[in-house]
């Protein structure tokens, strides 16, 4: 009896379907990295909203709000109302206590401007998000203040995927997040550890 192999239509055939797998699978995590970077630019969009809906009804910021009154009687206070967003954040991404940073989510949400908060703060399926004076984003991302002169106050991303980092900044900015207005640190494993987009 004789052996028959593969003739080299079978194995034609076979590498054509192999292919066509890894290719949809690539594809497939080309869609979920888009649609990430969608959630984070609606993020952004929905916090420039809400703060300025907040400054609309309350005539401050969130955080900067100096007597809250009416619903927001009880949320924790310790605005100056500069017009700056004042706090610094250590390097996990957690606000400083009794800070005008610290007290936005609160606000906002008293204020019935963003629908949820975790342990009094807004979070990512990455990490946290806050909003800062220009002069601490400047801390955190180097350049931030002098590529946004006119911006007094910025929304931080902590600890973002470098991928969805550059899909975001496509839509935002430039597509460099070392540059333009939008800019975040170097990417590290991965990661990129502060993203600052202009509030």
């Amino acid at each position: 009896m004789r052996q028959r192999g593969f003739s080299l239509v079978e194995i034609a055939i076979v590498l054509v379907i192999i292919s066509l797998i890894l290719l949809a699978v690539l594809n497939s995590q080309g869609l979920i990295g888009s649609a990430k970077a969608k959630d984070v630019v609606t993020i952004v969009n929905d916090l420039r909203t809400a703060t300025t809906l907040f400054k609309n009804r309350y005539n401050y910021l969130p955080g900067d709000l100096p007597l809250p009154s009416g619903e927001l009687a009880g949320i924790t206070n310790v605005g100056n109302g500069d017009g700056k967003i004042d706090g610094t954040m250590d390097a996990q991404g957690v606000v400083l206590v009794s800070s005008e940073a610290e007290a936005v989510p609160a606000q906002l949400y008293a204020a019935g401007l963003i629908g949820k908060i975790n342990n009094n703060r807004i979070t990512t399926d990455y990490g946290s998000v806050t909003l800062v004076s220009s002069e601490t984003a400047d801390g955190l991302v180097s350049g931030f203040a002098a590529a946004n002169t006119l911006t007094r106050n910025a929304i931080i991303f902590y600890n973002m995927p470098c991928d969805v980092v550059t899909e975001v900044d496509n839509k935002i900015d430039d597509g460099n997040s070392a540059a333009g207005r939008a800019r975040g640190t170097a990417c590290t494993n991965n990661f990129i550890q502060w993203y600052a987009v202009a509030l």
